[in-house]
């Protein structure tokens, strides 16, 4: 998955490089403070679910998938515009200059959720899906595994000469998350949460709902992360590190240094 490609595409570097936000605007503000408290307050946020996807060695085997869970409990149907954005943005901002602008950045990240999907072959109207992104993303970016422009990648960053350039490029391409490890983490997740009674009662709207949450929570950790690298700002992309490893953890119910994501989905030490 690459998100910051299809995030150049469509224009979210350039926009936040002329937004003139702060370190502290862009990863902590009354809209960060209302996404965590959505996230990590709903019923289906848990680490219930995480335990259940991640129990056992990664040395062995990812966790068992329930049996025959319903087929289409994860979907819902779609609304063409998004449903969070104004309602966040609304919450964030006192202005009405400054609410357009939080709402349109809050599209944009409902945006590059929608037009990931459409890249890599995922169902957006998927709850599973809005997981499987959320974690998979917030993965490669506690790692450093984003693709990003080579002058701005922590990992070449370092590197004494070009040979040595080359090593890490390519160490980086195998710890990135494969397409493969991608369908199969979306396979735990559909399955996961199929059989959760808690999602079986979620309505369209609420599985929208947390499916946007989920997407614009990410875009909030992308943004700072992208701004830290381009302003060389070792802090604000730490801070964006460490945002998505909370959000792992708080999800999975593990740290994430025992966390990997594999041909076999995620698993756990």
């Amino acid at each position: 998955m690459n998100a910051a490609g299809c995030l150049r595409g469509l224009g979210l570097a350039a926009a936040l490089a002329g937004s003139g936000l702060a370190s502290a605007q862009i990863m902590s503000n009354p809209g960060q403070w209302y996404i965590n408290n959505q996230i990590y307050s709903t019923r289906v946020f848990n680490a219930t679910v995480g335990t259940a996807m991640t129990t056992g060695s990664a040395a062995s085997k990812p966790a068992a998938a329930p049996a025959a869970p319903p087929r289409d409990t994860t979907r819902f149907a779609m609304t063409p515009a998004p449903l969070l954005p104004g309602r966040i943005a609304e919450r964030e901002a006192a202005s009405a200059s400054a609410r357009r602008d939080a709402q349109a950045r809050y599209l944009r990240y409902v945006e590059l959720y929608r037009s990931t999907a459409r890249k890599d072959g995922f169902p957006a109207d998927d709850l599973a899906y809005a997981y499987q992104y959320f974690v998979v993303n917030n993965y490669q970016l506690h790692n450093d595994l984003v693709d990003v422009p080579p002058e701005q990648d922590p990992r070449l960053r370092g590197a004494v000469d070009g040979f040595a350039r080359i090593e890490a490029a390519a160490r980086k391409r195998q710890l990135q998350v494969s397409p493969l490890a991608e369908r199969k983490v979306y396979q735990q997740f559909r399955a996961q949460l199929a059989a959760s009674a808690d999602v079986q009662k979620m309505n369209d709207a609420q599985k929208q709902e947390a499916a946007e949450t989920l997407a614009i929570a990410y875009g909030v950790n992308f943004d700072g992360y992208l701004a830290g690298l381009e302003r060389r700002d070792d802090a604000l992309a730490q801070q964006a590190r460490d945002a998505a490893r909370t959000g792992v953890e708080k999800l999975l119910g593990r740290p994430m240094a025992r966390i990997r994501i594999d041909e076999r989905g995620i698993v756990a030490d």
